[in-house]
């Protein structure tokens, strides 16, 4: 899968730039879309509308509108939200690796921590 991204603001923009201009991935932040302090609701639709999977740190919030929805395009959910921004970008680097590997994740999430650790997650479930 070639992952495209919509990273929330409980993620560095930098991790976005960087991203998208030394990986080459199709990636932007909520800044970027003009979406800065948007109700989270607003942002998974936004991420639905543009087919791009959402990466926040924002955990508990995602997973219930995950779960109200009928459909979401993907979630990547940062267990740790107090990550500096190499961090950061280290673990969405490793979630787009494990990514690469998956059909999509349509009505998945994807939690991933920062020692490296993975699991998928049907939300709703099926």
């Amino acid at each position: 899968m070639n992952a495209k991204l919509l990273l929330d603001e409980n993620l560095s923009p930098w991790v976005a730039e960087t991203l998208r201009k030394n990986d080459g991935v199709d990636v932007f932040h909520v800044r970027d879309r003009g979406l800065l302090r948007t109700p989270d609701s607003v942002i998974l639709e936004r991420a639905y509308r543009e087919d791009r999977i959402l990466v926040t740190s924002n955990v508990d919030d995602f997973v219930k509108l995950a779960r109200a929805r009928e459909v979401h395009p993907g979630v990547v959910l940062i267990e740790e939200g107090d990550l500096l921004r190499d961090e950061q970008l280290r673990v969405v680097r490793r979630a787009l690796t494990i990514l690469a590997g998956e059909r999509d994740l349509l009505n998945r999430v994807l939690r991933i921590w920062s020692d490296g650790t993975t699991l998928f997650d049907d939300i709703p479930a099926a």
